[in-house]
Order: structure tokens, then sequence, then C-alpha cells
């Protein structure tokens, strides 16, 4: 049982008599299997289907639409050096047989139209597709592209694929045309914490993944996707343009890969003998998570982690702007329980996740 005063309300408590019904559904499943690296692509596709299911399908989706589904894929590196992450369940990038069977769904409700894999990585997202096992051998008919949102070149400045449109509070920001454009948009993150703005997920993938890196990143070489223009020298901070930018485009439906948990994310180093080293920050979940709002299913995600959704600024900043919440009372939690699955993911940013 989450405990109130150290981790924010209880999202498994049972609602009051008196109390307003839950306004959001996130679904929760979790794989019997004791390992994530054991789990099969069927073990993965049954848990996304039931996921998907139990927040209330997918039947929004119509034929002839175009779908977009945003991966969370931060690089192909654990460490951006020579070491390269495994395929599947590396806790760092959504594992590519979560969106292949996101994919499968989607494509069954909409046979004839377009079905897009689209992502900013912080190194050329073409380069990475195909080391992360998103190739079309993998997806077969169930997608139709895979498009780099930073276009040919992270450190090409032109607009022709762009546009800008004003966020609430007037500011300007340049988006990708053919992501503004798509009918549906489905994130599919992972469950980690982040050092910038707290915790990753949805809302944190797109908006710092979904950004033209031509815009927002260094320009150094065609190859370095890093956002350094956008400012993330404190949750705050980092908070107000991810809300900002996120607000532009809501996503329509979330499936989380939590399979492979990540502390100490986005990106732990190498070296096994430090604080932040990756095989001791990886931590074995094997979830899956879904639901139509992104703010309510980060909020849960937030809650597994032990960490504050309520102090999570681009959170509140959402709330506060009408898209979603982080209140449990709001959110009713279907399959597994919170309660049963929470674990402590250390982070950068103690007032928001735990100091380990």
């Amino acid at each position: 049982m989450l405990l109130a005063g150290c981790y924010g309300p209880d999202p498994d408590a049972p609602v009051r008599t008196g109390d307003p019904a839950p306004s959001y559904i996130v679904a929760m499943q979790q794989a019997s299997k004791p390992q994530a690296a054991d789990l099969t692509t069927a073990d993965v596709a049954e848990l996304v289907v039931g996921a998907v299911s139990q927040a209330g399908g997918l039947d929004f989706i119509h034929d002839g639409q175009t779908v977009v589904l945003k991966p969370n894929l931060v690089t192909f590196y654990e460490d951006e050096g020579e070491h390269t992450a495994t395929v599947t369940v590396n806790g760092v990038s959504t594992d590519w047989r979560v969106v292949k069977a996101v994919a499968d769904l989607v494509r069954a409700k909409n046979p004839s139209g377009k079905i897009l894999v689209m992502e900013g990585s912080r190194i050329l997202t073409m380069a990475v597709f195909p080391v992360l096992g998103y190739t079309a051998e993998n997806f077969g008919t169930a997608v139709d592209e895979f498009v780099g949102i930073e276009g040919s070149s992270c450190s090409d400045p032109s607009t022709t694929d762009l546009e800008q449109r004003s966020a609430a509070n007037g500011k300007q920001y340049w988006v990708n045309k053919r992501y503004m454009a798509a009918d549906v948009v489905i994130a599919i993150p992972t469950l980690a914490t982040d050092a910038a703005a707290g915790i990753g997920g949805a809302v944190q993938s797109v908006g710092i993944g979904a950004t033209p890196a031509g815009q927002y990143g260094s320009g150094l070489n065609s190859i370095d996707c890093t956002r350094t223009k956008i400012d993330q020298s404190s949750p705050v901070a980092v908070g107000e343009f991810i809300r900002d930018f996120y607000a532009l485009r809501p996503v329509d439906f979330v499936v989380m890969d939590g399979l492979q948990g990540l502390q100490h994310g986005a990106l732990p180093v190498w070296d096994d003998s430090g604080t932040y080293a990756y095989a001791s920050s990886i931590m074995n979940m094997r979830l899956v998570l879904a639901g139509k709002n992104a703010v309510a299913v980060d909020s849960i995600a937030a809650s597994v982690m032990k960490c504050r959704p309520d102090q999570v600024p681009f959170l509140t900043g959402l709330q506060a702007a009408g898209l979603g919440t982080t209140s449990a009372a709001e959110i009713r939690v279907v399959g597994k329980p919170v309660s049963e699955v929470a674990r402590p993911f250390a982070g950068k940013v103690t007032a928001i996740c735990p100091d380990l």
C-alpha cells in the first residue's frame, strides 16, 4: 500500500460513499513469467491486448485514418558510447514488440489507412530504428512507414516540413506537419525516471521527442539530435516546455512499455561499479499500462515508481489546463493494483522520486 504522506494518495484506495466517480481509467497488466527477458513476442502481445481492452479499446479508430504510433527511442546506446543496448526489454527505449502489438490492433480497425511510426531520437532516428528492431521485416504490413521527426538530418534548420503552432500562453513552437495532421496519435513510452523532468512517460516523451531537432537541437552535426535548445536545467523549466508542446496535440491513447523499468533514467552509464550503473538501474517490472488520458496514465506510472505525480510540473500544468488529472481519486486502476507492483525508482529529482 502506498502511503499518502510519502508518495501521494493511494490509487488503490476504494471510492468512498459520496465521492465522485473516477473520471479516468488506467489499465495495468503484469506478466506471470518472473523475468522480463523471458517474455516472448506472444507474451508481449497478450499483455498489450489485455491492457488496451481493459482501458476501453480502440473503437475510436476508423478505417482510412492516418494513425501515428509514437514510441520512446532514446538511443540505441546505453551510455552513448560503444555499448549497444539489447534489442528488446532494455528499459531505455520502447521494445519494438510492444509497438508491433499496438500496430496490429490499429490495423485491425484501420485496414486501408496509414499507420506511421514517428519518433525523434537523440541520434538520427532512421539509424536508430533498425538497430532496435523497427524494421519492415518485424512489422510487415502493420506499419506503412517509419518516420524520423527530425527529417533526413538532425542539423537541418529548414522549415519546409514544419509549421508553427501557438501555445495557450502565446508562445510559438515548431512542429512536424505530418505528426500534427494525424487523425490519431498513440504514445508508446517507457516506464522510467528522468534526470531533468523527474519522470518519463507519455507526456514527457512527446514533449521532448516529437520536437524537430533542427529547431531545438545543437545543429552541430547531421546525427546529433539532442535537444540542447530546450531549457532542461530544472523540472519547472523543462516542465513548462513539455506542458506547452504536449498541449499543442494531446495524444489520443497511451500504451506504456513497463516490461523493463528504468531508474536513474533516462540514460544510466554502462560502468557497473557506479551508482548509476545500467545493470542496477533496470527494474524487472513486466508491466504494460494503457489509458486514454496521458496525464492519468503517467500519474499511475509515477505511483508505480513510488514517485509523486502531484510534484511533476508538466503533469500539474496540464491538469490546471483541464487536460487530465494527477489525483488518484479521479483515476480508476483496472487489472493489476498499484499496491501489488509498486517499487521505489531512484531519480535525480528527489522531490519527485525517492532518494535511495
